[in-house]
């Protein structure tokens, strides 16, 4: 059974390994397991969840313009709040900063914390500023017709090489082999994370 979080599905990736025609409930659930990996890898490793879902956050009153979420891209807002009073719709948007999670406001942000010292300066800053937010892409198994993904494919397209490896090396019985040549045969099982892979998943890292 795929994940929430799964990043292709199931017929997709049959088809990809060329099994389309295979109806196999054991082999679903192999590669099935592999996706739910994979997809959690990656999510793993961009520091941020991809499938579309709805937030409620707090953040630092640092006085800012910028309001950074910590999932994007920004979908929808549907209230913020600063120290408990909600804020007019119109003082902010995320209509040119969104894909990056990003929320602008003129005007700028609350700045509040607590004060010390003799300048009587904030030195700590309150997260007092709640957001009520949609974000996330439209994942391949929960697409359709009138809400389409908007997964990338190029981060589709990873899982299905990262689950391509994983099953070629299990149907194959390599336990790490690297190079194994028989006469004019010969297979290469490279379990190593690929350069281009990390690579693509800096992309989308969050930083």
């Amino acid at each position: 059974m795929l994940a929430d979080n799964a990043l292709t599905t199931l017929e997709r990736m049959k088809l990809m390994l060329g099994l389309s025609d295979i109806a196999d409930e054991r082999t679903d659930e192999i590669i099935s397991l592999l996706i739910n990996r994979a997809s959690s890898w990656i999510e793993r490793q961009t520091g941020r969840h991809l499938g579309k879902n709805t937030y409620v956050q707090q953040y630092d009153a640092d006085g800012q313009q910028e309001l950074v979420t910590i999932e994007y891209p920004i979908v929808a807002v549907a209230s913020i709040e600063e120290d408990g009073a909600v804020v007019d719709p119109s003082l902010y948007d995320f209509g040119q900063t969104g894909s990056v999670g990003v929320i602008y406001r003129d005007d700028g942000w609350l700045h509040a914390g607590y004060r010390a010292g003799l300048a009587y300066d904030i030195v700590a800053i309150k997260r007092v500023i709640k957001v009520n937010y949609t974000a996330g892409y439209v994942l391949p198994k929960d697409a359709t017709e009138d809400d389409p993904q908007t997964l990338p494919a190029d981060l589709e397209g990873l899982v299905w090489d990262i689950v391509s490896q994983a099953y070629t090396n299990l149907q194959n019985g390599s336990q790490g082999l690297n190079s194994f040549a028989i006469s004019d045969v010969r297979w290469d099982f490279d379990k190593s994370t690929h350069t281009e892979w990390t690579q693509l998943i800096n992309l989308y890292r969050r930083y």
